[in-house]
């Protein structure tokens, strides 16, 4: 990590079934100077990304036969193991101390988040006379994407809007703090193993976890 920059990482995760979107993914944010990290779900793609110098690691699935099954449903069972295997991982980067944002890679990123998500200048453009302050958001633990799609209407409504729609992991930033660590443990033991009276028992996605 380049000296002086706050410990924030943005992490991806993917198969060779999403090599496009991989590619573009790395290839926008190596422009941008980002700090990133890829989690290979199999070991083809941790052997294509290696070859070109990629940040990236294998994940547990990439040790087993696994394969995402192409459904598109939560509730599968491919997916909620994705779903657990993904929610353990962004823990582990929290808890070893850094902010994260997990970000699909489907995502493209056309600026560095880091300098209004960590908010280490409130004069510079993120400031408090504009129409985004970053100041605020340093009060935030945990910040989620709603399926909701107006970004003027969110402003306005803030949570009671995104709250108004599924929660997207798509773009999940954790602080970590003492309750961005709560937070994420909680969320990825209630993925895995909720209790079998809780509320969660019955729930087939982490996003609605």
């Amino acid at each position: 990590m380049p000296a002086g920059r706050p410990r924030f990482l943005l992490a991806t995760f993917g198969n060779i079934g999403v090599k496009e979107h991989l590619l573009n993914f790395i290839e926008h944010v190596q422009v941008l100077g980002i700090t990133y990290v890829v989690g290979a779900v199999d070991q083809a793609t941790y052997e294509l990304l290696v070859a070109q110098g990629t940040p990236v690691y294998k994940t547990p699935l990439a040790s087993e036969s696994y394969q995402l099954d192409g459904s598109n449903q939560h509730s599968s069972g491919s997916w909620k193991r994705f779903a657990g295997m993904r929610t353990g991982e962004v823990a582990k980067i929290v808890l070893a101390g850094y902010a994260v944002m997990h970000t699909d890679c489907d995502v493209i990123w056309l600026r560095d988040p880091t300098p209004y998500l960590m908010c280490p200048d409130t004069t510079s453009e993120w400031g408090d006379g504009s129409r985004f302050p970053c100041r605020p958001l340093l009060a935030a633990d945990v910040a989620v994407s709603s399926d909701n799609m107006s970004p003027g209407r969110d402003t306005e409504g803030r949570a009671s809007y995104a709250a108004g729609g599924t929660f997207n992991t798509g773009l999940l930033f954790i602080r970590s703090n003492a309750n961005g660590r709560r937070f994420v443990e909680q969320w990825h033991r209630l993925v895995v193993n909720p209790p079998r009276a809780s509320r969660f028992a019955t729930l087939t996605s982490d996003q609605q976890a």
